[in-house]
């Protein structure tokens, strides 16, 4: 919406200083007809050129888009990899702390056992 506000605004503003040069110019008609004939040409080729640049910084949006989308994929391929790789890095660091903790309170159960008190 904003550059068909700015491509708006440009081609009126063209117009309207055009226009008011052209036709505050003191000048014969036939200078006046060439003048707004060079003017029209004139404000065609700046429309042109505009919509080429529009057009290019649509292509580069498009295709940044594009490149973000996969390098997006990518990165989230790789830190599912890595998460992957951490867990089976600590699965028998986890085994062994499950042993443990079960060892502890195997040995807590008999001392409260033999010391007949329940522990707090």
């Amino acid at each position: 919406m904003k550059a068909k506000s700015l491509l708006f605004g440009f081609v009126t503003g063209t117009i309207v200083a055009g226009t008011a040069v052209i036709l505050t110019t003191p000048a014969s008609g036939k200078e006046v007809r060439g003048k707004i004939s060079a003017g029209k040409e004139e404000i065609s080729l700046s429309i042109q050129e505009l919509k080429a640049r529009i057009m290019d910084i649509k292509n580069e949006t498009v295709n940044a888009s594009k490149v973000s989308k996969e390098s997006i994929k990518a990165f989230i391929e790789d830190v599912k990899l890595l998460i992957q790789g951490w867990k089976e890095e600590i699965e028998p660091h986890k085994e062994e702390l499950t042993k443990g903790i079960q060892e502890i309170e195997s040995s807590i159960q008999e001392l409260e056992e033999t010391a007949g008190t329940p522990a707090k």
